[in-house]
């Protein structure tokens, strides 16, 4: 993934295994850009804002609007209404993006057990906007009180439910904007090696076994992966190993070096490489972080919400 920047006005953040929520607060006129390597959705809760996505035509963001953007798409956000008495606030989830592709397998599972009907594989090129009741039906508002809840052993399975709840609500609300259907019999084979990558992460799978699970050529499986994931075998793979990294780092005591073991990487120097270029920290730091309490403050590189300065960050989510 590519090093993405962002403009942090006031921000405070707050983490789950395999999602972080924020809340921006600006009091100062500006013009920023983010670009982000997991898919968010974010609602706005005060002030207005002026929105292009892409390529898009400028649009206004009001409260209670929420929106969706797939990884990787530029953000351009005109804050030039904001200001000490009337601050613009957002909140913001970003998701991990193996969470939403692992909802869309259970999804072509679902479909795969209905005769004739197609597979869905996600756009990664679109973003869509919801308004009104629409944007209420989300829950944003619910699942970010339990983000800034007092947590217990139980928080963050509740989060992660309500994660896979969102991403299922957004994906139905938009299905024709957000899928893209395909023959269900042509696309069974890519599945069927998408669940084998998923059941032997401690294996590095070559793409001709990869071919021969889903009966096509490799030049066909290295197409379709892209099509229906928007990573190549290798990417997918290593994507799913991060994230179940990124699980054992929050949730159990296992050794680094353990678990980088278990998720078949040659040592605990590769592991760290990798995954500081998908996450932009190294496991330790990832770890350390995750696990101490989130306060607001400048700790862990979140800037306390009464700093009475902007925050510029550089960094990898």
């Amino acid at each position: 993934m590519g090093e993405i920047q962002k403009l942090i006005e006031y921000r405070t953040a707050h983490h789950c295994a395999q999602s972080e929520a924020s809340k921006y607060i600006t009091n100062t006129a500006a013009r920023v850009s983010f670009r982000f390597n997991n898919p968010i959705i974010c609602r706005l809760t005060t002030g207005v804002k002026v929105m292009r996505v892409g390529d898009s035509d400028p649009f206004a963001f009001h409260p209670g609007d929420a929106m969706y953007v797939p990884p990787d798409m530029e953000i351009d956000v005109d804050l030039s209404a904001a200001t000490e008495d009337a601050p613009i606030a957002c909140d913001c989830i970003e998701i991990d993006r193996t969470r939403a592709e692992g909802v869309l397998a259970k999804i072509n599972e679902t479909l795969g057990a209905q005769v004739g009907v197609p597979a869905a594989s996600i756009r990664w090129d679109q973003y869509t906007v919801f308004r009104g009741q629409e944007a209420d039906r989300l829950g944003l508002e619910d699942l970010m009180d339990l983000f800034c809840a007092h947590r217990d052993m139980l928080s963050d399975l509740r989060i992660e439910t309500r994660i896979e709840d969102l991403i299922m609500a957004v994906l139905q609300a938009r299905s024709t904007e957000l899928l893209a259907l395909e023959d269900g019999q042509t696309d069974s084979g890519i599945f069927a090696a998408a669940r084998l990558v998923r059941e032997n992460l401690s294996i590095h799978l070559c793409s001709d076994r990869l071919a021969q699970t889903a009966c096509m050529s490799p030049a066909t499986l290295h197409r379709k992966f892209r099509q229906n994931f928007g990573l190549t075998p290798r990417q997918f793979a290593n994507q799913l190993r991060i994230a179940e990294a990124k699980d054992h780092l929050r949730t159990s005591g296992r050794a680094i070096g353990d678990i980088a073991a278990r998720l078949g990487f040659s040592d605990v120097s590769h592991f760290t490489r990798v995954f500081r270029k998908a996450v932009g920290e190294t496991p330790a730091e990832y770890r350390r972080h995750r696990l101490a309490p989130v306060s607001g403050g400048p700790e862990n590189g979140v800037p306390n919400i009464d700093s009475p300065v902007p925050w510029l960050l550089a960094g990898r989510m």
